[in-house]
């Protein structure tokens, strides 16, 4: 696996077509998606609407949780 370069910041670019799919993927309701990363179901609708963009840093929790249940359960 290689890196980036010291001083360089790897951007997650996520839309709402993209977090809803991967909520599908993950089997998971709004809810509970919003329950595993802190914050209001109402915020994870507004994503995936497009009303609101996702932070970079909510970004890579959501793809680290994704990443950790895929592992777990064998999925891809």
């Amino acid at each position: 696996m290689t890196f980036p370069p010291l001083g360089y910041t790897l951007r997650i670019a996520m839309n709402g077509v993209k977090i809803r799919a991967l909520r599908e993927k993950l089997g998971w309701t709004q809810v509970a998606l919003a329950e595993a990363i802190g914050v209001t179901s109402n915020t994870v609708a507004r994503w995936e609407r497009g009303e609101m963009a996702i932070s970079e840093p909510t970004a890579r929790l959501l793809q680290k949780i994704a990443a950790e249940q895929r592992s777990r359960t064998g999925k891809r």
